[in-house]
């Protein structure tokens, strides 16, 4: 949104392209393209000499066509003469984090760069009043140069007199600047769009200093020492930049050691800054902005926050504090400003501000915040930041619907009120929600159980809701919190409420009744965990437009036994992770949209098998980290899981787990990525056949030594369509003779496998070899394998192969023979168990034995002629074969079947080994019968020399006729179809 943000985040993916490879190192972890070049890392044109312990630079082994050059986390204290004349083509140059003091005037003349780093280093241009000669001379294609983190107290000489007048961005921040030593420090900067000076020395600003920076965008004067009163702001200082200057930065100048009675914004002074939208002040007290600030007509962003370096003292808001706002502002931060009194009109001037933050006033309350939001009905407010809003040692904390009474009539979308210790809502405070509010977050609040459930319904709109508790513990006390913040308010909750609604105490658990969660029966944490338990079931009616819930992290200590929701919510994701859920029941009635589940972390231990069965539109499921080892050992037939048939993601990680029934995941047919790292599982013999989408198993640190065939074969059957992806690092995989072909599957499938060459092997004498390379586990394998005994049977092993060669010889040359006898036979038999007498008459005139490339001519042309127009039945194994009956019977039961075998022969026929099968039987039938089979249709016109033999020689002894081709006279393809009918016939 600001434009020093989009400058910094431009700088950030430059310094990231280049400072990212200082991380490589050596080993899986460094990218590929990278290859060491000397002590650095180079990947064409870039180099990489980040982290690298240097001292200098090195002097060979880098590329001088080099356009990108980083020595940045050095310690490199000198740069000698020329060093950086090779690179005639550098662009772009890191040297920050270093120990650089001086830099010799020629250091980087002739060079092209764009970008040079010098930050974090002990630079020193002059001692405060005489300047060294420029470093900086005539790089004339300089746009940006950061200096920051030196020592430095001038640069004029430096950067004014070196001739980067291409100069766009210049960061001086974190030095020793007073500007009053520097009347010149941006003379022929015309084209400097981005200036930081922050956390310098400065104390005023002069007339003239930004006459000459005509085009500057963004400058940052925070942490400085400028206190904000018209001497220090002179009121030209920003004419030159009322059409330019978009974000101006001066928080941090005026903190509590100054005296801020005198003090006020200067807005005479900003009424020129016509084109500013961002301005960050510190905030003062007795807080009026003056006339002044109505000619700031661009300004959207206006911060007084007393976070992140800033200063606040404002106390109090009132009626007038933004008279002079112009319309423009659209987000308003006042966090951590110790307000304590907000006036009921003080809002009433920014009827379009989009976002408010009043997070960090610890004293505020949702009283004096609800009487604000009378001036905000009917505004434009989207966004409400009231986090913190609360003393942290405030007890008994609620919220009325006399606190909500003006937020019916607003727009806004989203709240966040984190930290507040809110407990409760009272019944129908949530009823004056407006009904644009889409997301509300409660975090690190005390909310429990209770009546204002009833009025979530009435939330129409709230797609969102984040309910977590504390996730870290807190700091102790350093001291006692004020009498006041210690007192419960409920002897009269009736004067807190506006029709006398319930308003309860969260203390007094019996007020509420908890029909559907059964808490554990415990003493501690009474208010969180225990309810009294009725028989019946309570309804709980979500937001219609709910889809997400999150509450984590918030010691909810409830058994999850009956729960029904209203069936008309849309409710996609819930996230219940970090409670202490342990024991999941059911059923969990209404949630027919639910795809995200995450109740992981629970310390859940007793869990029926049939809790999922009503959540079957699940596509993610989270149950780790619980206690379900027996559950799912126990769950032999998969019934836990088994009704998921739409789950994408399961992770069952961190379950003490050891072993896995075969069947536990048997309805996941859609599982994409099965998770079960960190259990104790020795052997994973399961069955994952029906997973044909699975994507990635991890099975890191675990026991197990190796992967059975089963799964080794299905997951080289899905790699053959997708990338799959198994984890089993931390496992210590057996390396023996006896798992070999585990460890080749390893090193030969197309299965990718995470950190394969930092696996850990468990070796035949007990030792662990860590980070292992599985090739050269095999070899060692197959020499340590082979012993005398090997011989021996090496021996009948070549006594018994040469008996199968033998054997298998003779088959293979008759191999036709056997494969006809013996579907002939299965035939024959067949025929006989049917009683079928009639075997003299054959069903089909001709079997049709053809390649699919001809399919267009078989269906087309010859059925029409040789079916339609001459009478004949022709059998088309695509059209006649019986389903379900193996291939070769079905072949052999159309040649028997019919009076000739057709060939149509092709070049594609000749390729194809099922019409070559069907010649063969063709052949074989010719031969035991005495019948002419086999009858030629030359489609095509086959060389010799490409047909087989066997081919070859029936053709030349059996009976053929050559097609005419669709170009011929009509009346020879007319006879040419009528001689093949009477072939046909005459068999």
């Amino acid at each position: 949104m600001l434009l020093l943000g989009l400058w910094m985040a431009t700088w950030g993916l430059l310094a990231a392209s280049q400072t990212s490879l200082s991380t490589l190192g050596t080993g899986p972890s460094m990218p590929s393209t990278f290859i060491p070049c000397g002590p650095c890392m180079c990947n064409g044109s870039v180099v990489d000499c980040s982290s690298r312990g240097l001292t200098s630079v090195p002097s060979c082994g880098l590329p001088a066509t080099a356009t990108s050059l980083s020595l940045r986390n050095n310690s490199i204290s000198y740069l000698g003469h020329g060093i950086f004349t090779r690179f005639l083509s550098l662009r772009w140059l890191d040297l920050s984090f270093n120990l650089l003091r001086n830099i010799s005037v020629d250091l980087f003349q002739s060079l092209p760069l764009t970008t040079l780093n010098l930050a974090h280093n002990h630079l020193v241009f002059g001692n405060g009043t005489n300047c060294i000669e420029t470093p900086f001379a005539n790089l004339v294609s300089l746009t940006h140069l950061d200096l920051s983190y030196n020592n430095l107290h001038n640069v004029s000489c430096a950067v004014v007199e070196s001739n980067v007048s291409n100069l766009h961005w210049l960061d001086l921040s974190h030095n020793l600047y007073s500007l009053s030593t520097e009347p010149r420090l941006l003379k022929y900067l015309g084209k400097l769009a981005i200036l930081d000076l922050s956390h310098n020395y400065l104390n005023s600003l002069s007339e003239h200093l930004f006459q000459d920076v005509r085009a500057l965008q963004s400058l940052n004067l925070s942490q400085n020492q400028i206190p904000l009163n018209n001497n220090a702001y002179p009121l030209g200082v920003f004419a030159m930049l009322s059409n330019t200057l978009t974000e101006l930065r001066l928080e941090g100048n005026c903190d509590a050691s100054y005296s801020r009675e005198n003090f006020s914004y200067p807005d005479k002074t900003f009424y020129q800054l016509t084109s500013l939208k961002y301005l960050q002040l510190d905030g003062l007290p007795n807080l009026e902005f003056g006339s002044g600030f109505e000619g700031m007509t661009s300004l959207t962003n206006l911060s007084l926050s007393g976070k992140d370096g800033g200063f606040c003292f404002i106390n109090s808001l009132t009626n007038k504090t933004f008279l002079h706002v112009p319309q423009s502002l659209r987000s308003l931060h006042l966090s951590n400003c110790n307000i304590t009194r907000i006036e009921m009109d003080a809002f009433r001037p920014l009827q379009h501000l989009h976002t408010l933050d009043l997070s960090f006033n610890l004293d505020l309350g949702f009283e004096t915040l609800g009487n604000a939001f009378y001036s905000l009905q009917g505004s434009d407010l989207q966004e409400l930041h009231i986090n913190s809003i609360i003393h942290p040692y405030a007890m008994c904390v609620m919220v009325t619907p006399r606190n909500t009474r003006f937020f019916k009539h607003t727009h806004l979308e989203t709240i966040h009120a984190r930290g507040n210790r809110l407990e409760v809502f009272c019944e129908g405070a949530l009823r004056n929600m407006p009904d644009s509010l889409k997301f509300v977050s409660v975090d690190e609040n005390e909310l429990g159980f209770g009546s204002y459930f009833k009025d979530l319904g009435h939330l129409k709109n709230l797609r969102e809701i984040h309910n977590d508790g504390h996730k870290n513990a807190f700091e102790p006390p350093t001291e006692y919190p004020p009498d006041q913040m210690q007192q419960c308010s409920t002897g009269n909750v009736e004067e807190l409420t506006d029709s006398g609604m319930n308003c309860h105490s969260p203390w007094h658990p019996e007020d509420f009744s908890l029909k559907t969660w059964e808490p554990q029966q415990t003493s501690s944490r009474k208010r969180r965990s225990s309810a009294l338990h009725t028989s019946g079931k309570l309804l709980y009616t979500l937001p219609p437009n709910l889809e997400t819930y999150v509450s984590r992290w918030d010691k909810l200590y409830y058994q999850i036994l009956e729960v029904e929701f209203n069936t008309s919510n849309y409710l996609t994701v819930l996230n219940l992770c970090n409670n202490l859920l342990t024991t999941w029941i059911g059923p969990v009635t209404g949630l027919t949209k639910l795809v995200t589940l995450d109740l992981s972390n629970n310390f859940a231990h007793n869990v029926s098998t049939r809790f999922f069965h009503t959540l079957t539109s699940l596509k993610v499921l989270n149950v780790s980290r619980n206690f379900l080892r027996l559950i799912i050992e126990n769950d032999t037939s998969g019934e836990l899981f088994e009704p998921l048939h739409t789950l994408q993601s399961l992770y069952v990680s961190k379950n003490y787990l050891n072993a896995v029934p075969p069947n536990v995941f048997r309805g996941l047919i859609n599982l994409q990525n099965l998770v079960l790292s960190h259990n104790s599982i020795f052997h994973f013999d399961v069955n994952i056949s029906h997973m044909k989408n699975l994507s990635l198993l991890d099975l890191s640190y675990n026991y197990i030594r190796f992967l059975p065939q089963s799964v080794m074969d299905h997951l080289d059957s899905v790699a053959e369509y997708q990338q799959v992806t198994v984890d089993i690092t931390f496992n210590s995989i057996a390396c023996t003779c006896q798992h070999v072909d585990f460890l080749t599957w390893i090193l030969t499938s197309k299965v990718k496998f995470r950190s394969s060459n930092r696996l850990s092997c468990l070796m035949s004498d007990g030792g662990v070899r860590e980070r292992i390379n599985v090739f050269d586990v095999i070899q060692s394998l197959q020499k340590s394998c082979t012993d005398k005994s090997g011989i021996l049977v090496g021996a009948v092993s070549c006594a018994f192969c040469l008996l199968v060669a033998m054997f298998s010889a003779l088959v293979y040359r008759y191999r036709w023979k056997l494969r006809y006898l013996y579907y002939a036979s299965r035939l024959a038999y067949r025929r006989l168990q049917t009683c079928d007498d009639d075997n003299d008459d054959f069903e089909f005139d001709a079997f049709v034995s053809y390649s699919s490339e001809d399919n267009d001519f078989v269906h087309g042309e010859l059925l029409e002629e040789l079916e339609t127009r001459a009478g004949l039945r022709l059998n088309v194994h695509n059209r006649d074969f019986i389903p379900g009956r193996p291939i070769p019977s079905n072949i052999v039961s159309a040649v028997q079947s019919s009076r000739r075998t057709l060939v149509v022969l092709s070049r594609e026929l000749v390729q194809s080994e099922w019409c070559h099968y069907e010649m063969q039987m063709a052949t074989m039938e010719a031969a035991h019968t005495g019948r002419d089979v086999l009858l030629f249709l030359l489609y095509e016109d086959v060389p010799s020399q490409q047909l087989p033999r066997d081919v070859l020689y029936n053709l030349q002894s059996s009976t053929y006729i050559t097609f005419p081709g669709t170009r011929a006279e009509p009346s020879l393809v007319r006879d040419f179809w009528a001689r093949l009918a009477q072939a046909i016939r005459q068999g």
